[in-house]
C-alpha cells in the first residue's frame, strides 16, 4: 500500500515544480503566439485514445474528438456530426451523417468510418455496450443502420457520450498519442499527467477555429492550480475547488462561469467486507454526514447537498423525506439495536469480536474529497467507528482491484441528461462502474424496465423508484452535487459552461 504521508510530501514538492516549470514554458509560448490558449486541469487521461477508460472525456473537452449528437445547455440532445437519427422500430436506428465532415487528415467521415471506429471501441471498452447496446451495423455511404440487442430509449442521449466519439482508425497513427478526430483541434503531443498540446485544424467542417491552438497543463495540486491562474500563467482553469473561488472575485480580472451539474461526491461500499454488508452499519454511516454543512461550509458553496442519488433539481431527483437525514444520535442507536457495540470500553464498536476499522480511500485532485473524508472520519469516531482516510493521486487501481472498504470519488450521475446511464453502469449488478459489488435484485429488475421504456413520464417514475430502493438499502451515499466551474481571464471569449462537462474548447473560443 502506498504511504500517504510520503505521498503528501511528494505532492507539495511536485506542485512547486509544476508551477515553476509550467510558468516559464507557458510565458515563452504566449510570447510567440498570443492566440494560443493555456488551460489547466487537475486531472488528465491515461492516453489520448478515446476508446480507453474515460479518456474520451478529455479528447472531447480539448476539441479533438466529436460525437454524432451533442447536448445543449438543458442537456437535450441535438444532431451534430449526424444530420438525423430515426427509430425504424424498437431496435433499429437509421443515422444519416453530415456530408461535409472531414477528419483532421482530410479524409471524409463516412458511415463505414464510423462503423469501424465503434467496432474498435466496443472491442476495447466494455462500457461502450452499456451505452449503445449495438448488435450489428450496416454502412451505406452516409447512412449507418444500427440494430441494438434490446430497445434503447436513451439512444439519442447515448450518442452524446464522448466514448462514442469518432476517430479515423485507418489513419495509421497511434490513437494513444495522436488520435485523428473530427474536432477543431488536432493533437500534437501528450505527456501523461503533465501536458497536452493541440493546434487548430484549419479545414474544420464547422469553420476555421478562432484560436490557433492550446496548451493543457495537468496540475494535480489545487493550490498550485489557483496560483497559476492568479499569476496569469493560465487562461482557463478547470476543476477549481470551492475553497479557492474567493480568490477570483475580482471581475475586472476573472470570469467564473459555472452551472449546477450532475457530478456527485459518492461513497461506494465494498460489499465483500462483512461489516459493510450489514444494513445498520451502512445506515449509520449515511446518518453521520451533515450534507448541508459539507456543501455550504467545507466546500464554501461550490456544491449543493443531496437527498438522493440523482441531483435534487432534476425531475427524477429524490423526493422530500427520502434518504437518511443527519442524525448521529439515531445512527448510534441503530448500531446499539443491531448488537454492534463497544464491549471492551476502548471507544470502538466490535463486529464478531473485532474492532470495526475501515479504510476510506479517495484522491486529492478534487480538493473537496479529502476534506469531506476527514470530516466523515471524525464523525464516525463519535459513534464508535474507526475510519482511516487514505488519500492518493488517483483511485483507479482501487477501483480495479477492490482494495478499499469505503471509497469516495467524484462521479457524474446523468451527464447525458438521462438517468439510465448511471443506473446501468453503477447501480446495476455487474455494472462497469459498480466498484463495490452492490447487488439488489429489485433494483436490477427496475433498471431492466427503465432500459426498455420509451415513455418519458414512466422513465422518470422508474428512475425515482430505482433511487428510492437504493436509498432504502443504503446502497451508496451521495454527499452532494458539485457546481461545475471554469475560472478564466476576462480576455477569454466564447466559452460557456455546459452542465454535462463534456465540452470546453470549440471553434468559437479565443483570446482577445
Amino acid at each position: 500500500m502506498k504511504k500517504k504521508w510520503l505521498y503528501s510530501i511528494a505532492a507539495v514538492v511536485m506542485g512547486a515544480m509544476l508551477l515553476t516549470g509550467c510558468g516559464g514554458a507557458d510565458r515563452s509560448a504566449r510570447t510567440e503566439d498570443e492566440n494560443r490558449i493555456v488551460i489547466a486541469d487537475t486531472q488528465g487521461p491515461t492516453s489520448l485514445d478515446p476508446a480507453q477508460s474515460w479518456d474520451s472525456w478529455y479528447t472531447s473537452r480539448w476539441g479533438i474528438t466529436e460525437t454524432l449528437y451533442k447536448l445543449d445547455e438543458n442537456l437535450k440532445p441535438y444532431p451534430f456530426l449526424a444530420k438525423s437519427c430515426e427509430m425504424e422500430d424498437d431496435t433499429t436506428w437509421v443515422i444519416t451523417l453530415r456530408d461535409d465532415v472531414t477528419f483532421q487528415n482530410g479524409e471524409k467521415m463516412t458511415a463505414e468510418s464510423v462503423k469501424k471506429c465503434w467496432e474498435r471501441t466496443a472491442g476495447i471498452n466494455a462500457r461502450f455496450q452499456e451505452v449503445l447496446y449495438i448488435d450489428s451495423m450496416e454502412a451505406d455511404g452516409q447512412i449507418l443502420t444500427v440494430k441494438t440487442s434490446k430497445p434503447v430509449p436513451a439512444f439519442l442521449n447515448s450518442l452524446c457520450e464522448p466514448l462514442t466519439g469518432i476517430i479515423d482508425v485507418d489513419d495509421g497513427q497511434d490513437p494513444a498519442k495522436q488520435p485523428v478526430g473530427t474536432g477543431p483541434f488536432r493533437a500534437v503531443s501528450y505527456e501523461v499527467n503533465s501536458k497536452c498540446v493541440v493546434e487548430k485544424y484549419e479545414d474544420y467542417w464547422g469553420g476555421e477555429p478562432k484560436a490557433d491552438g492550446a496548451v493543457i497543463n495537468i496540475i494535480g495540486d489545487t493550490s498550485t492550480l489557483a496560483m497559476a491562474q492568479q499569476n496569469g500563467e493560465t487562461d482557463i482553469s478547470v476543476s477549481m475547488p470551492g475553497t479557492s473561488l474567493e480568490l477570483f472575485e475580482d471581475t475586472s480580472r476573472y470570469n467564473a462561469d459555472g452551472v449546477a451539474g450532475s457530478r456527485g461526491e459518492i461513497i461506494y461500499f465494498n460489499y465483500d467486507n462483512p461489516i459493510l454488508s450489514q444494513l445498520p452499519v451502512r445506515q449509520a454511516l449515511s446518518m453521520i454526514i451533515d450534507k448541508e454543512n459539507y456543501a455550504a461550509v467545507i466546500n464554501q458553496g461550490a456544491s449543493v447537498s443531496a437527498r438522493g442519488i440523482y441531483p435534487d433539481f432534476m425531475d427524477f431527483g429524490a423526493s422530500k423525506g427520502e434518504g437518511y437525514a443527519y442524525d448521529p444520535q439515531k445512527a448510534a442507536e441503530l448500531l446499539d439495536n443491531a448488537g454492534i457495540t463497544d464491549t471492551d470500553g476502548n471507544g470502538i464498536r466490535e463486529y464478531q469480536g473485532k474492532d470495526i476499522s475501515l479504510r476510506l480511500v479517495t484522491y486529492n485532485t478534487k480538493g473537496e474529497l479529502p476534506l469531506f473524508c476527514n470530516e466523515i472520519s471524525s464523525a464516525a469516531k463519535e459513534i464508535g467507528l474507526d475510519i482511516q482516510v487514505e488519500v492518493y493521486g488517483s483511485t483507479i487501481e482501487q477501483q480495479k482491484t477492490g482494495d478499499f472498504d469505503l471509497m469516495m470519488v467524484s462521479a457524474t450521475m446523468c451527464p447525458t441528461g438521462d438517468p439510465q446511464y448511471f443506473a446501468d453502469i453503477t447501480l446495476k449488478t455487474g455494472g462497469s462502474g459498480n466498484y463495490g459489488g452492490y447487488s439488489n435484485e429489485k433494483v436490477d429488475k427496475l433498471i431492466d424496465q427503465l432500459d426498455v421504456e420509451f415513455d418519458g413520464n414512466r422513465r422518470t417514475q422508474l428512475a425515482k423508484e430505482i433511487q428510492k430502493e437504493v436509498l432504502d438499502d443504503a446502497g451508496f451515499i451521495v454527499v452532494g452535487h458539485a457546481k461545475y466551474y471554469y475560472i478564466m481571464g476576462t480576455n477569454v471569449k466564447g466559452l460557456h459552461t455546459n452542465p454535462s462537462e463534456y465540452y470546453l474548447l470549440d471553434k468559437d473560443v479565443y483570446k482577445e
